[in-house]
């Protein structure tokens, strides 16, 4: 199995798909009853009629702008998909990827970030301050690890282990 050779890459990618899907469903499904369970998660509605108060804009864009936010939360989700399968696939550029996938959820947040400004949420603008830190380990972790896998290989026969000028045969 390609991902146990990245474990570090591994569990970024799947914290991170899980993080932006379930924080996705969220904005549909918040304090409703799904069947099996109720799906509690955060009121945002209520909080967002608030923020389109304190803006003095019409609350009948609130549901509207939770889905886009969500719809933008999947696609942040799709970049990891995007990612974990070249890791699978043990195809090469799976750093690459993740750190695309990363570059865009801190993109995302800093959106939330802006928006936490605008409308004074200081609680808000802590929280998504501290994913963007997050990401940042995240990103490093990648880092290291890919840099570290490199080095493995070039001790190896791969072919990866080239030499320049190269030896003649």
């Amino acid at each position: 199995m390609h991902a146990l050779r990245q474990p570090i890459t591994a569990v970024v990618i799947v914290f991170w798909f899980f993080f932006w899907l379930l924080n996705g469903l969220d904005k549909f499904f918040a304090r409703q009853d799904i069947g099996l369970l109720h799906w509690w998660g955060n009121h945002r509605v209520e909080k967002f009629t608030m923020y389109f108060d304190r803006l003095a804009l019409d609350p009948a864009f609130v549901q509207a702008t939770l889905i886009f936010a969500g719809i933008v939360e999947f696609a942040a989700a799709g970049f990891f998909v995007w990612a974990g399968v070249r890791l699978l696939q043990g195809r090469p550029g799976v750093a690459y990827r993740t750190d695309l996938a990363i570059t865009v959820s801190i993109a995302v947040f800093l959106g939330f970030t802006i928006f936490d400004v605008i409308v004074g949420d200081r609680a808000e603008l802590l929280e998504h301050s501290t994913y963007i830190g997050v990401l940042l380990v995240s990103f490093l972790a990648v880092a290291a690890e890919s840099f570290f896998h490199h080095l493995r290989d070039l001790d190896s026969q791969s072919t990866l282990n080239r030499q320049f000028p190269p030896k003649p045969q």
